[in-house]
């Protein structure tokens, strides 16, 4: 048996023996997805284990979410994080992993971040920004709480579970309701999809 992974199908594949890429169109092909926030939680626990690292919980959550699709660096920044609690003789705390992973998070998200899409829906909207975090049902709070979670859905990778994290800790089927109520609002009311249409192009790179 010949086990094969790559980033593309095998009709795609170049350079490989003909026999080869004949017995790879042949086969089974698996497309392999990126891990989900519980397999990412599962990644860190057991490298950590590994490793003989004490990771408070909420400091694992952190690092699931901050790092939603390459398990490679995820591993990079675990092996980093162990190096410099060695080095400073400090436990691995929120701190030390925010600052481990502020040029991951640039690079993953350096055009169109959760934190920007807060602030910029809470400037349109005229609302603090904190309060989209905040469990209060203030119509124009649920509003502009809607409309941010409908842009991080569209403009960043990140799962229903980890936009769900970023405001408040709320669940996915929040969230699919945020998103769906949006979209069925730009649908009948043109003054409410002339408002997202403007507010796009603040995220739409110039």
């Amino acid at each position: 048996q010949i086990v094969m992974t790559s980033d593309r199908p095998p009709r795609e594949l170049q350079g490989l023996e003909d026999r080869l890429l004949s017995r790879f169109k042949w086969g089974l092909t698996a497309d392999v997805q990126s891990p989900d926030f519980e397999t990412r939680i599962a990644i860190i626990q057991n490298k950590a284990e590994q490793d003989g690292m004490d990771i408070a919980p909420q400091v694992v959550e952190y690092l699931a979410h901050s790092v939603p699709t390459n398990v490679r660096e995820l591993e990079g920044v675990l092996t980093s994080l162990l190096a410099q609690s060695v080095l400073t003789q400090r436990d691995i705390d929120l701190e030390m992993v925010k600052q481990a992973l502020r040029h991951i998070i640039e690079e993953v998200e350096a055009e169109v971040n959760v934190d920007f899409i807060q602030k910029t829906v809470a400037d349109f909207f005229q609302v603090q920004v904190g309060l989209l975090k905040e469990k209060t049902r203030k119509k124009e709070i649920v509003t502009a709480r809607q409309v941010a979670m409908y842009f991080t859905k569209e403009f960043t990778s990140h799962s229903l579970k980890t936009i769900g994290f970023h405001f408040g800790g709320r669940d996915h089927a929040t969230v699919i309701h945020s998103v769906q109520t949006v979209s069925d609002l730009i649908d009948s009311d043109h003054k409410f999809k002339t408002q997202i249409g403007e507010l796009r192009k603040k995220f739409v790179p110039k």
